[in-house]
């Protein structure tokens, strides 16, 4: 395949990307070719397809439909490569079959797995990480001797362990952010404070253990300054632009979880993206069915159904209003995931891999009327997705 006229990150210069047996061969001006598929990508920008590490099947059940689903919607949205949450309580069999019904996809999806199964039991960690599991998935409340054992198998098998910092003791079935608007809606609220301390002590046990943690999701902007840009930190885009006031009126659609904070901390996160303090950005897709969100606020479910949207958000509210350049925001969205996940890929440069998305700014993107961006303008979209040289949208 041969792209021609690319804008690459949005430059205003034009190049030409050669690709060959699904890698990049050769960026240049005015690229001949013979018995090769010509892209003209002019008035397009050419971009790596964006890498998520924080992505759920729907309504958290796992079913061959929901995972086509999930594929189609990641392709179409310009995502093409997943760490997919554990919501299927895996044992070492059904981890083996579910990683053979992968090997047709054209979405490369790495399972993680939850470190205790539905009955509170430490799973056989050794067996599913030697078997294909990419990484443990921990909560910070779990007691002493869990947190120590699931970081002792990650430093054994040399693999990343997930830590979501949350503290149930603080937050007694909270539903939102504990803030002012939370009492005035009589909701339950989440509070800092769990997060906060939580997060100091994983910080000090990943210190004594030696082992590789991510700082899963985010929500303060404390929490970052807790740590240094060698720390590895997950945040999502909607708590970098969306804070507490979208539950005004009980609009379930802003039921995320962890909550959206304040906006004093929804800025303190865009600066700590702007200054790399930040690792990944993340769509933390994680869909739920309308019979489950559009309920009253305390019974309805936590969720976001956002991969569709992702780039698109991304551009209009940083690229669009010059806070990041396109290469700047690519680190977070495409480079830094791809490390993360030993592909070959996430940048644009001859060698890697063509996993490539070519971008119109100019077209809008609507929003479902139960999204959280349901009152935005959305601006852009993905007219093709290229993986690994062939084209999958």
């Amino acid at each position: 395949m041969l792209i021609k006229n690319a804008s690459i990150y949005g430059d205003k210069e034009l190049f030409d990307v050669l690709i060959k047996n699904g890698q990049i061969i050769k960026i240049a001006k005015n690229i001949e070719a013979k018995k090769i598929k010509i892209l003209n990508a002019k008035g397009l920008i050419l971009l790596p397809s964006f890498v998520d590490l924080c992505v759920n099947l729907k309504n958290d059940k796992f079913s061959l439909a929901n995972l086509e689903l999930l594929e189609n919607e990641c392709l179409k949205g310009g995502v093409g490569a997943i760490l997919l949450r554990d919501c299927m309580d895996f044992d070492e069999a059904n981890l083996e079959l579910f990683l053979q019904s992968l090997s047709n996809k054209n979405l490369k999806i790495y399972p993680s797995i939850k470190a205790l199964n539905k009955n509170g039991s430490l799973k056989n960690l050794a067996t599913l990480l030697n078997k294909g599991a990419f990484a443990i998935e921990l909560d910070s409340s779990s007691n002493a001797n869990i947190l120590k054992v699931s970081m002792q198998y990650a430093l054994m098998k040399d693999k990343f362990v997930f830590v979501r910092c949350f503290d149930d003791d603080f937050d007694d079935n909270g539903v939102m952010n504990e803030c002012e608007l939370s009492f005035e809606l009589g909701l339950s609220g989440i509070s800092a404070a769990g997060e906060l301390s939580e997060l100091a002590k994983i910080k000090e046990l990943a210190k004594f253990y030696g082992v590789k943690i991510v700082f899963d999701n985010l929500s303060l902007g404390d929490c970052v300054k807790l740590l240094n840009k060698k720390d590895k930190i997950l945040v999502s885009i909607h708590h970098l632009i969306k804070d507490e006031n979208m539950c005004f009126d009980f609009n379930t659609a802003a039921k995320i979880n962890p909550p959206l904070r304040s906006a004093k901390d929804a800025l303190s996160l865009k600066k700590a993206l702007k200054e790399n303090k930040i690792s990944f950005l993340s769509s933390m897709h994680s869909p739920k069915s309308v019979s489950l969100k559009d309920l009253s606020f305390d019974e309805a479910a936590f969720g976001i159904h956002s991969i569709c949207e992702f780039i698109s958000i991304c551009y209009t509210f940083l690229i669009k209003e010059k806070f990041l350049s396109w290469r700047e925001l690519c680190k977070f969205t495409s480079e830094n995931p791809s490390k993360f996940l030993n592909l070959n890929s996430g940048k644009i440069q001859a060698g890697k891999k063509a996993n490539l998305i070519l971008f119109d700014e100019k077209q809008e993107t609507s929003s479902p009327k139960n999204s959280l961006y349901a009152k935005d303008r959305l601006f852009g979209r993905v007219v093709h997705h290229i993986i690994d040289g062939k084209m999958v949208f």
